[in-house]
Parts: C-alpha cells; sequence; structure tokens
C-alpha cells in the first residue's frame, strides 16, 4: 500500500512527529533527573540520596566537580551520574 501526501501534508505530518518526540525526550529527562543542571554539595548529595561526607568521599575518587574559590563547589549533574555509574563495574 502507497500513501501519497501533499507537501502541505508531509510539512503538516513532519511538525506533529516531531513534536510528539520533543515531548517525549522532554518528559523522558524530566523522569531521570537529567534536566536539572548545576547543583552546590548539598543538592548533588541529595540528588544521590547519600550524605555531604559520601559526596567529599567521591570527589576524592574522582567525581567531577568545579569550584569558584575555597569553599563554592558545584556539579554537572550528567557528569556525576556518568561517573556514579562507571563506578558501578
Amino acid at each position: 500500500m502507497n500513501v501519497l501526501l501533499t507537501d502541505e501534508a508531509t510539512h503538516a505530518l513532519r511538525e506533529f512527529v516531531f513534536g510528539v518526540i520533543t515531548e517525549e525526550v522532554a518528559h523522558a529527562v524530566g523522569e531521570l533527573g537529567l534536566a536539572i543542571g548545576i547543583k552546590n554539595q548539598k543538592e548533588i548529595a541529595d540528588y544521590f540520596q547519600v550524605s555531604t561526607a559520601t559526596i567529599r568521599e567521591w570527589e576524592k575518587m574522582g567525581m567531577p566537580f568545579g569550584s569558584m574559590g575555597a569553599k563554592s563547589k558545584f556539579y554537572d549533574v550528567v557528569e556525576c551520574r556518568r561517573w556514579v555509574l562507571s563506578q558501578r563495574r
């Protein structure tokens, strides 16, 4: 069976499919907690459901983090999640 679409119908179908995929990807990102971005030490500890002491230990083991000054640390959720998952091997 062949379906022939006009240029206008093809464009409308593409827009519809793009919209569905965009919504589903946004939903998946939200479900996985990946849209959260940058967190401070307490927030990243809460995200992983561990203590801030555990976060400091993970830093010593190589978990990525950034810093601004001597006391202000920040953590990229995606990079930290990737690091944590790599430790399971």
